[in-house]
Parts: structure tokens; C-alpha cells; sequence
């Protein structure tokens, strides 16, 4: 049934509980790998990877079956409190790694990030609650909630590594011979507080509106009129929701390409060495997530919501991005080639000409519009397409059960995570950055086209209203009410 009055209290909520999922979620990336060399010092850049991979697909799964569950049942507090204690197990299984024989470390990261991926599946959950809380006017200060919790969540949780670096390598021992505290594990204690904090805040403060079976005043309020009109929801439009779905794929693609790529462009391309470009994107990325945050603050408590125009901003922003590949291609009419400096061994600066062929004649962009670029992509550019894209889709659907869509959408987020690693470096490995840069054009220009194509048919979906006769001159039928549950 759709909402009459926006519920700021359980939008506000669910952007809390993005906010605690993403942040033990993210807490780990800047410690896990040492960790698991430090553990096993025969382990991989691959192991890291498959861990990591696992973590997404996990994930996918997740997000499908608790969406599913939430479709199903009507409600949304169940599948939630699923998913926390799943991240909670993760965050258990992570301290286990201590005591586990080094062959098997790797494998029980892998199991931690696993059930952590399933975890993470309350995104779709979460992101149903704050639509069907929310009327159609509200609905991307909803989403924005959802978004922001997110964003803030995803640059705050690896920060709080720092917070760890005083306990060192060995920290303090808490149970003699079985469990100490130490900076490698902090961030599974730390997850653990806030899973636990965000489960009791779900059992205390979550008061879900669903719909119920009408009682007798209703039935009687039907049945002295001689018509009715009832609102029929047509279905969804399978294509709509589609290039939607792709659009979340495809900025995703962009955005995880870019990031996994920028390490080696950096150092082969403006010849730095391993430790500046990672304080270089450090920076980078601390200063996009700032940025991308006190819009999101914006867009949920200002009046900037109403800027926000959904098909505009999709189309206009994947628009931006393709101004941003082209600002950031190797043109050939610059000056600067990558084999201005020798490639160095040692410190793996430069353009390793033996190693890969399209290093002759590969040129320079400016240094500068690397980072302006990836910063006003991602920073500025990004929230407006986030908000405008969940918005349009949430209205796509029908109001009544969102949970198995809004789960798909979630996705088509994740599997971005999955496939853009290793596609975009076959390619850069392959064919050089040009290429790379090619091919994320082709994919957003071919988005855009279909939002052109497609603009009569990306409108949000509206009730059919029908007067309903029976034999009498009245149909008696059952409607539904609101009820509070806890």
C-alpha cells in the first residue's frame, strides 16, 4: 500500500544500520593482507583476491535471498536480524584466524568474508524498508539515507585502522593461550560492538508499518457505497528496471576500474614509487569520500532533494564520466611519453617496455586532471546519480512488495565488484590503458543511449483505479490497514 506520510524515524534508522554494515564491513581492507602475510608468508596476491572475490559473491547471494525473504514475507525486521548475525559470525570467525595452522588461514579469511558477504545482503532489506516508508515526493531523501550510510560508512571504516596502530603487533592478551588484542584483529572487535549495537537497535527502536487483513469497520464502510474504486498496480516494466539495474552495473564498473587501475598508472605514468602513489590515492580517495558525504548530508536535509531529477541526472552524469575518460586519455598530441623515464626494477617506476608493447608511443595526460577528474566523478558527480537512480527504480515497482527487485538491484552493484577487476586489467595488461579507457566510453555512452531510447518508458509506475459493481450495486472486499509491529 503506498505511503500516505513519510517515517523519518525508520528511514533514518535504516541509513544508520548502512552506515554500521558498511563500516565493520570495510574496516578490514587496509589491514587483511598483511595480516594473511604476516600469518602465511607463503600467501598470494591471487589468495588475497579470491578472498576478496568471495566477499562479493557472498554478497550476491546475500542480497537475492534476504531481498527474496523480505518479498515473501511482507516483513523487513526478520531478514535484518539475519543479516546481522551473520556479519556478527564473520566478525567471530575473523579472530579465529590466530589460532589456525598457517595453510589455513587464507581459507578461513575466505569463510569470515564469506559469511560477511551474506551479511551484507540486508542492503536489500534495508533499502525496501526506506522506500515503503517513504511517500514518492520523499523518496530520494530516502535513498540518499541509504546511499550516504554507505559512503560515509566505505571511507570511515578503513580510517579506523589508524585507531588500532598503538596496540602493535603483539597488543594485549585476553584470554592466556586462546585470544589477544592486537592491530591485525581490532577491527573484528570492533565490528563486532557495532553489529551487536546495530541488533539491539533494530529489537528496540525498528516499529515496522505492515499491511493486515481489514477489520469489520472497513468491510462496513464498503458496503454503504454502491461503488468502489480500487487501485490495481499494472506490472512493473521489465526494461526500465533493467537499464536501471545496468546503469547501477556500469557507474560501478567505472568507478572499481578506475580505483584498481590508478596504483599502476600512477607509477607508470607520473613515475612514482610505490609509497606516494598510495598516499597519493589515499588522499584522493579520503578527500572524494568528504566530499561525496556532505552532499549526501545535503540532499537528506536540505531542500537539494528537489533538484534532483531522475532521468536528467542519470543521463547528465554518465555523460560527466565519459568528460572525465576523455580528460584522462593519452591523446596524441601530447608532449610527454611514458619512455621519457626508464623503467626501474627496483622501485617499478616507469613503463616496462619489454614486459608490455603498447608502452611505445603511449603518452602523458596531465598529472592534474587524474585526480580533478577521479574527485568530481566521485565526489560530486556520483551521490546525485546514486540518488536519482535508486529513487527512479524504487518507483518503478510496486509498493506493495519491493524486496526480491531491490535485491536484484543491489546485485547489479556487486557484481560490478566481482567482474571489473579482472576485466579491466585483461585489458590494460593486454592493450595498454587507451583501451581500458575505450572500453568504460563504450560501455557508459551505450547507457546513455539506452536512457534516450528508452525515456517514455522510464517513468514511475501508477495505480490503475477501477470502479468495482457486484449483483447488489456494491462489492464487498477486503482492504488493509496499517499496524504497528515491533
Amino acid at each position: 500500500m503506498p505511503c500516505e506520510r513519510t517515517n523519518w524515524r525508520v528511514v533514518y534508522l535504516m541509513g544508520v544500520f548502512s552506515l554500521i554494515q558498511n563500516t565493520q564491513y570495510s574496516i578490514y581492507l587496509t589491514s587483511m593482507f598483511s595480516y594473511l602475510k604476516k600469518l602465511d608468508s607463503t600467501a598470494t596476491e591471487s589468495q588475497f583476491g579470491w578472498i576478496m572475490a568471495t566477499s562479493s559473491l557472498g554478497h550476491c547471494i546475500g542480497c537475492f535471498v534476504l531481498g527474496w525473504w523480505n518479498s515473501r514475507t511482507n516483513r523487513s525486521a526478520p531478514p535484518m536480524h539475519c543479516g546481522f548475525l551473520l556479519m556478527l559470525a564473520s566478525n567471530l570467525v575473523y579472530l579465529l584466524v590466530d589460532s589456525v595452522p598457517p595453510t589455513w588461514v587464507a581459507h578461513i579469511m575466505m569463510l569470515s568474508r564469506l559469511l560477511g558477504g551474506f551479511g551484507m545482503g540486508n542492503s536489500s532489506p534495508m533499502r525496501t524498508c526506506a522506500s515503503l516508508h517513504s511517500t514518492a515526493s520523499d523518496r530520494s531523501k530516502a535513498m540518499a539515507s541509504i546511499s550516504g550510510g554507505r559512503s560515509v560508512g566505505t571511507v570511515v571504516g578503513p580510517g579506523l585502522q589508524l585507531m588500532f596502530l598503538p596496540l602493535g603487533e603483539v597488543g594485549f592478551v585476553v584470554l592466556p593461550g586462546i585470544l589477544s588484542i592486537h592491530s591485525n584483529n581490532a577491527p573484528a572487535f570492533l565490528g563486532i560492538v557495532l553489529t551487536m549495537v546495530g541488533f539491539v537497535s533494530l529489537i528496540v527502536l525498528f516499529e515496522e508499518e505492515i499491511a493486515e487483513e481489514s477489520d469489520k469497520k472497513a468491510i462496513t464502510d464498503l458496503e454503504s457505497q454502491y461503488t468502489t474504486i480500487k487501485n490495481e498496480y499494472p506490472s512493473s516494466d521489465i526494461v526500465a528496471m533493467l537499464i536501471c539495474m545496468l546503469t547501477r552495473f556500469v557507474q560501478n564498473f567505472m568507478q572499481i576500474s578506475v580505483e584498481t587501475l590508478a596504483p599502476a598508472i600512477l607509477m607508470m605514468m607520473y613515475f612514482q614509487t610505490r609509497q606516494e602513489a598510495v598516499a597519493s590515492m589515499a588522499t584522493t580517495y579520503l578527500t572524494t569520500g568528504l566530499i561525496a558525504t556532505v552532499l549526501y548530508l545535503l540532499i537528506i536535509f536540505t531542500k537539494l532533494s528537489t533538484v534532483v531529477r531522475d532521468k536528467i541526472f542519470n543521463s547528465l552524469v554518465l555523460i560527466l564520466f565519459v568528460c572525465h575518460l576523455l580528460a584522462t586519455y593519452s591523446w596524441q598530441f601530447y608532449s610527454s611519453y611514458v619512455l621519457d623515464v626508464e623503467f626501474s626494477n627496483e622501485t617499478l617506476i616507469g613503463c616496462d617496455e619489454a614486459h608490455f608493447t603498447w608502452c611505445l608511443n603511449l603518452t602523458i595526460a596531465p598529472e592534474w586532471t587524474f585526480y580533478v577528474g577521479y574527485i568530481l566523478s566521485f565526489g560530486l558527480f556520483m551521490p546525485f546519480i546514486n540518488v536519482a537512480n535508486a529513487t527512479l527504480y524504487s518507483k518503478l515497482l510496486n509498493p506493495d512488495c519491493q524486496g526480491t527487485q531491490q535485491s536484484l538491484y543491489d546485485i547489479s552493484n556487486t557484481t560490478a565488484r566481482i567482474f571489473a577487476p579482472i576485466f579491466i586489467t585483461l585489458i590494460y595488461s593486454a592493450y595498454g590503458p587507451r583501451r581500458a579507457w575505450e572500453f568504460l566510453c563504450i560501455l557508459l555512452l551505450f547507457t546513455t543511449f539506452l536512457w534516450i531510447i528508452f525515456d517514455k518508458r522510464l517513468v514511475p509506475l501508477k495505480p490503475i483505479q477501477k470502479q468495482v459493481f457486484d449483483n447488489d450495486g456494491f462489492e464487498q472486499e477486503k482492504s488493509s490497514k496499517t499496524k504497528l509491529v515491533s
